[in-house]
């Protein structure tokens, strides 16, 4: 694969329009056509960080025009590990259109404009048979993605506070779940899912 197709397909990936990507990359509209134009011109060496992060491809694999997903491998990027607080108002997050800096963390799930990831407290979530999240553990969030009952989700309460369980559903009520028996199955009730979890990581330091 060329860069030009590179650009071209991982712009149609984020369903972006010509000009929304040059709006997200700072540049015209003409440049992205160049870009995406065989034998045209292709990002100058200051464009390319940023091209390569809004694809979610490092700078060597847009350079070559070879993505590692096309190697075989299933890395699609990075996200911003934000506070509960960021979690509970990530309309502010913007992988497209950075407004500010925040730690972040690699991920192998498609990349979406508000996908964030969340660290793991306390010890709700920590079971001895099948899935479990230590505190500690990295989420990566969906908020744009559709909850179904058996998910891992972020929701926020009429506190505005936010939790992570299980959503389960028991006759037609939803219920925030626990994976550790010592704590309590709430009903969703005036609770809101913000947030489908895709993945977690372990990260001791």
């Amino acid at each position: 694969m060329s860069t030009h197709n590179l650009i071209r397909e991982g712009r149609k990936r984020l369903n972006m329009s010509e000009q929304q990507f040059a709006d997200a990359l700072g540049v015209s509209r003409g440049a992205v056509q160049q870009w995406e134009k065989p034998g045209g011109t292709a990002p100058k060496r200051t464009n390319q960080a940023r091209v390569a992060r809004l694809l979610g491809i490092s700078i060597a694999e847009l350079v070559s025009g070879v993505s590692a997903g096309s190697r075989g491998a299933d890395m699609r990027g990075e996200v911003p590990l934000v506070s509960e607080v960021e979690a509970g108002n990530y309309t502010v997050i913007d992988n497209f259109k950075p407004k500010k800096q925040f730690e972040t963390v690699p991920v192998s799930v498609p990349i979406q404009r508000h996908t964030y990831a969340l660290r793991v407290h306390g010890d709700s979530m920590v079971s001895e048979v099948g899935d479990s999240f230590p505190p500690g553990s990295i989420l990566v969030v969906e908020p744009e993605m559709t909850p179904e009952p058996g998910d891992y989700v972020i929701a926020l309460n009429e506190a505005n506070e936010t939790t992570f369980k299980q959503l389960v559903k028991d006759g037609g009520d939803f219920y925030l779940k626990p994976l550790n028996t010592r704590y309590p199955i709430k009903p969703l009730d005036g609770a809101r899912v913000i947030g489908v979890v895709r993945e977690f990581t372990k990260r001791f330091r």
